[in-house]
């Protein structure tokens, strides 16, 4: 979480999960013809979050928006996993 901290009791952002996801399985994407979210533009994790649609390993929140900083529900964690164990 800092340079020096590692912050293990914090809570893990949707956003942050999609970067841990893109670099556990180290996925890469093409660029994309559009941007899936309306919401995700300015994140330092955009491209990882379109990197997990492109995967199909998230839809997002709703049809047009990731919510990138939203805590990440235990649920949410699980489909992402499931979703990304099944690429392997």
């Amino acid at each position: 979480c800092t340079a020096t901290e590692f912050c293990p009791s914090d809570t893990v952002t949707r956003e942050q999960m999609a970067a841990f996801l893109v670099r556990a399985f180290s996925l890469s994407a093409s660029n994309l013809a559009s941007e899936p979210f309306t919401d995700d533009d300015g994140s330092v994790f955009e491209s990882d979050i379109e990197t997990l649609y492109q995967h199909g390993i998230t839809t997002g929140c709703t049809a047009t928006k990731f919510c990138p900083s939203d805590i990440v529900t235990r649920e949410q964690m699980a489909a992402f996993l499931v979703r990304a164990l099944s690429l392997r």
